[in-house]
């Protein structure tokens, strides 16, 4: 099969399209015909080593949609040729953490990777059946992104009326997390760094629009906007470039969601200031495995709609990371398989 396949750490070039070995189904595993792979910010930090060194050369990718190629001895949930979407947290499924159905507390979760590839195999509890009226790129497009926003807007504990501070809101996430928003009723504040994006983010549903450059102090018109109250929740996943604007734009008692870090994730913090405001700083980090499943419905729906931005071939992956990392994505980009 044909996968992209990454050797070692670094920029773009190590992202290899090469011929590899299909892989076979083991016992409760099943071989996915993938024809469509999510691009993520994770796959840039998986390339990276941003998650420790390589043992053996990664296909990255975690959000995947196909059809069942083979099942493994004992898979009892699937037939060959039904169309599927991957979940791609991977926990025990045992241990109190999996029973309780909080998979990301599980110590041994973890995040598939592989669906940048033409097959990927999966165990057969990590799929969701595709529903009608969605297109192979369309459901790829869900999985990371909406799982992670619906899971830390429930967290913390998000309501009809509260406002909510957006940051990245026309990436990926930040689409998820303003749709899934809007759908619980808040009212929200969206950052964006592009002037152009302004209009189709209000299209989704963003109350106000707020454009940023780099050293521009985003929390004064937070405060300006909320009558100097402040939001409810921010949702933060620029990282160090904002971390404090999200400090002082959240009111007293509010939430901070650290979800990413893009522009860097070490800073220094005088805690008297969280215990002192009674600031809750939430990490966020995927999902229930429950939540795929629940938001799925919402797209046949209308309720939700995947947005792409763009579609590559699998080859062109190193050119979707190029696309990504300059930040010119408004919603998802999608690689072809």
């Amino acid at each position: 099969m044909k996968a992209i396949r990454i050797h070692e750490p670094g920029d773009i070039s190590v992202l290899r399209y090469e011929e590899v070995e299909t892989p076979e189904p083991g016992i409760g595993q099943v071989r996915v015909r993938l024809r469509a792979a999510g691009v993520n910010h994770r796959d840039i930090w998986v390339r990276q080593g941003l998650f420790g060194p390589f043992s053996a050369p990664v296909i990255p990718g975690s959000d995947g949609a196909g059809e069942v190629d083979a099942i493994g001895p004992g898979v009892t949930r699937w037939t060959v040729g039904q169309k599927v979407v991957i979940n791609p947290g991977l926990s025990c499924g045992m241990c109190r953490a999996c029973l309780r159905g909080d998979q990301p507390a599980c110590p041994s979760f973890r995040i598939f990777e592989g669906t940048y590839a033409e097959y990927a195999v999966v165990p057969e509890t990590n799929l969701v059946a595709m529903p009608g009226g969605l297109t192979f790129a369309e459901a790829a497009s869900i999985g990371i992104p909406y799982v992670t926003a619906e899971d830390f807007l429930i967290r913390a504990g998000a309501v009809p009326g509260q406002s909510l501070l957006l940051w990245g809101a026309s990436g990926g996430l930040g689409i998820a997390a303003l749709q899934l928003a809007k759908l619980r009723g808040l009212r929200v504040l969206a950052v964006t760094r592009s002037a152009s994006r302004a209009d189709r983010l209000r299209q989704f549903g963003a109350d106000e629009v707020i454009v940023y450059a780099p050293g521009d102090d985003v929390s004064d018109e937070v405060l300006s906007l909320t009558q100097g109250r402040g939001v409810d929740i921010v949702v933060d996943s620029v990282g160090r470039e904002s971390f404090f604007q999200s400090l002082n734009a959240v009111q007293r008692g509010g939430v901070v969601v650290t979800v990413g870090a893009t522009t860097g994730g070490q800073v220094t913090l005088e805690l008297g200031r969280l215990f002192r405001q009674r600031v809750t700083v939430l990490g966020a980090y995927m999902g229930s495995a429950a939540a795929l499943p629940r938001l799925l419905p919402l797209f046949s729906r209308g309720l939700l709609v995947p947005v792409i931005d763009n579609t590559f071939p699998l080859e062109q992956a190193d050119q979707a990371h190029e696309q990504l990392e300059q930040q010119g994505v408004f919603g998802k980009l999608i690689l072809s398989v």
